[in-house]
């Protein structure tokens, strides 16, 4: 998801074993909310600081609306979010509950209706300092949230999102197995690659998607068990949001995205499982002259300049299917032919038809597509 949307970057920090030393300064003598996934350390400020513990895998809107409730009903003037990036995406959205205008109810009602939501424009109603401990989403300087709404993965986006503070500790990454680390690099590498089959963008952002890609290959085809090269993959993803890269004059770029956001909620599967499953059928239909899906030469020249840095097929497909897969990255089960239409369907209702996110793709073309996808042995 494109960055385009959002203003200014938050205030980065970043280090090894600076989380609590850097939030207890952030949030002295002020009333601190810790949001925190359950499955993480909370006790990140040297000062007492009311928590809220939340069961990341169970992040339901009833939950979001309980944490919003909460933080209305005592307000605080900052908020510590702790945990990956659903922990990091649901207290920017609670957080809205502060927000002048209903802003809150407004995002809620709204996500319930369409997939994509446009805030009002204003700045953010309380300080967030956001503490990953996943890396990848990016969500700790972004302004977008995702919801999970009983109908799919609902995108927010808005300035009032942005968090005040993002603090990026090795240390938070150190439990992360190699295959989630590799996942995570994945995730900010095709962030680029997305924005980069886009040819409306400037010099300078070509120029940085292909020095932060070939640095995040770099890094994730090593040794990445040291805490210096989690560290590493943690401020380059937090630097394809914090640079050019992502500014572009096409906000819905990164087209796979949408699509592997319907294959994610109809299989019940994590984001990156999903988009490895589509991306290279994404490319094949970029680089056979498709301007649906993006623009050939764009995508050409961003692979041209990372490839060789690890390796990889110069043709985009055969490239980004070698990377998956000397990756380790797993892949969802092959859907069955009924999946593949209700998939098909929710992805023209929610992105394509006459939307700019899929424009002019319809239920046909993503049931071509899911069908020439990477799919695992066995079905459903």
């Amino acid at each position: 998801m494109s960055s385009e949307f959002a203003g200014r970057v938050p205030t980065l920090w970043h280090g090894r074993g600076i989380t609590r030393q850097t939030t207890t300064r952030l949030t002295a003598d002020r009333e601190t909310l810790v949001i925190a996934d359950s499955s993480v350390a909370t006790h990140v400020v040297d000062h007492s600081a009311r928590t809220i513990e939340v069961d990341a895998h169970s992040m339901t809107v009833a939950v979001l609306v309980g944490i919003a409730k909460e933080i209305a009903h005592r307000p605080p003037s900052v908020i510590v979010a702790v945990g990956g990036g659903s922990i990091l995406d649901a207290t920017k959205i609670a957080s809205l509950s502060l927000a002048p205008g209903h802003m809150f109810d407004f995002a809620i009602e709204r996500a319930s209706r369409s997939a994509l939501t446009f805030l009002p424009d204003a700045p953010p109603a309380v300080d967030v300092v956001a503490v990953p401990t996943t890396l990848g989403t990016s969500s700790e300087t972004n302004s977008v949230g995702i919801l999970k709404h009983e109908s799919g993965y609902r995108l927010i986006v808005g300035r009032s999102l942005r968090p005040r503070h993002a603090i990026i500790d090795a240390c938070n990454l150190m439990t992360l197995t190699p295959a989630s680390v590799r996942e995570g690099a994945l995730e900010a590498f095709l962030r680029l690659a997305g924005a980069s089959t886009s040819s409306r963008r400037s010099a300078r952002g070509r120029r940085d998607a292909v020095v932060i890609g070939g640095a995040l290959l770099e890094t994730a085809s090593g040794e990445v068990n040291a805490a210096a090269s989690r560290l590493r993959l943690a401020r380059l993803s937090a630097a394809t949001q914090r640079s050019g890269a992502l500014r572009g004059q096409d906000p819905y770029s990164a087209r796979h995205w949408y699509v592997a956001n319907e294959v994610a909620f109809a299989l019940e599967v994590r984001k990156m499982v999903a988009t490895v499953a589509v991306i290279a059928a994404v490319w094949r239909r970029v680089c056979s002259g498709d301007p649906r899906w993006g623009d050939r030469e764009s995508l050409e020249e961003f692979w041209t300049g990372v490839a060789g840095r690890v390796a990889l097929p110069l043709d985009p497909p055969a490239g980004i299917a070698a990377l998956i897969d000397r990756w380790g990255i797993p892949t969802p089960p092959r859907p069955t032919a009924q999946t593949i239409h209700r998939i098909s369907a929710a992805a023209e209702t929610a992105w394509g038809n006459r939307y700019p996110m899929l424009a002019g793709l319809f239920a046909d073309d993503f049931c071509d597509l899911l069908r020439d996808s990477y799919w695992s042995e066995g079905g459903e």
